[in-house]
């Protein structure tokens, strides 16, 4: 018999997370067999996040663990305290912004059972509408990040050569092995945990799961795409709740990632200007768009 956690974060989430669990629930219920725990970290949300959720610890027999942060301690460290409470041979991450769809964590499950060599499976995002989102993509070098700060990317969006970062050149309607999916979704096996280990708690909220991706990669673990496990998610939900700050926190843990994994004397420097000059273009379209 599998075991599953379910790895949640929350933070003024109350909008969506009701419905996360019970889509959740539905699907999982149908899993002969599954063993099933939830774990969810509220990172001190000041809307009703926490009341919703002691609402539906109320009404469900599911095993669910709550732990509610007095601070928000940024997602990668909440992630991690979720991850770390965990103890199924399978441990889904997940956003609260995200509704189960028909079947999809079986077929996650099943692959993952089937595929020695497969350490993470990730499912197809649709939008509330049911538009496929681009959200899978390479691992990131300074060529790509020029592209995107010169627009090169946005001009020619469907090319290997210029858009290679986003791969909006795939048209993520079939199954393939990727670099990384959106943190949205993963599941990955325990045993890919006790390799790596967490998240690497110096990204605050980006870039934690490039980072995670390409240290499972390194690890000889592949990541799969799986088309026909479907997920809904409102995408960037969270991000638009701050926007400036948000931008500031990206463009911050973009830097960690390249010193991380490719720090080049001549190419960062100009890196670190390039962020710092976009940054401040993209935080006054913000808030003279207010998006």
């Amino acid at each position: 018999m599998s075991s599953l956690t379910i790895a949640l974060v929350t933070w003024n989430s109350e909008d969506e997370i009701a419905e996360c669990l019970n889509t959740l629930f539905h699907e999982t219920a149908k899993i002969p067999g599954l063993s099933l725990e939830t774990v969810i970290v509220d990172n001190n949300s000041s809307d009703n996040t926490v009341k919703v959720i002691e609402n539906f610890l109320r009404v469900t027999e599911q095993k669910i663990v709550f732990i509610k942060n007095k601070d928000n301690l940024g997602f990668t460290k909440a992630c991690n305290q979720a991850v770390h409470a965990s103890t199924g041979d399978y441990i889904f991450i997940l956003n609260p912004d995200t509704e189960i769809m028909e079947g999809s964590i079986k077929i996650l499950m099943d692959y993952l059972d089937e595929h020695d060599e497969a350490g993470v499976a990730a499912p197809q995002l649709l939008s509330r509408q049911g538009e496929i989102q681009y959200s899978c993509r390479t691992f990131p070098t300074y060529r790509d990040m020029f592209f995107e700060m010169t627009l090169l990317s946005t001009f020619f969006p469907k090319s290997p050569f210029f858009a290679r970062w986003k791969m909006k050149y795939f048209d993520h309607n079939s199954t393939r092995e990727v670099d990384q999916p959106m943190g949205a979704a993963l599941l990955l096996k325990r045993k890919v945990l006790e390799s790596v280990g967490g998240l690497d708690e110096r990204f605050i909220m980006f870039y934690n799961d490039v980072d995670f991706c390409k240290r499972i990669k390194d690890a000889g673990f592949k990541i799969v795409f799986l088309h026909d496990a479907r997920i809904k998610h409102i995408q960037g939900i969270s991000v638009y709740k701050d926007r400036s700050g948000m931008i500031k926190i990206w463009n911050s843990d973009c830097l960690k990632y390249f010193s991380k994994h490719n720090k080049n004397f001549l190419l960062y420097p100009l890196l670190f200007v390039g962020l710092k000059v976009t940054g401040i273009i993209r935080i006054i379209r913000a808030k003279l768009l207010k998006v």
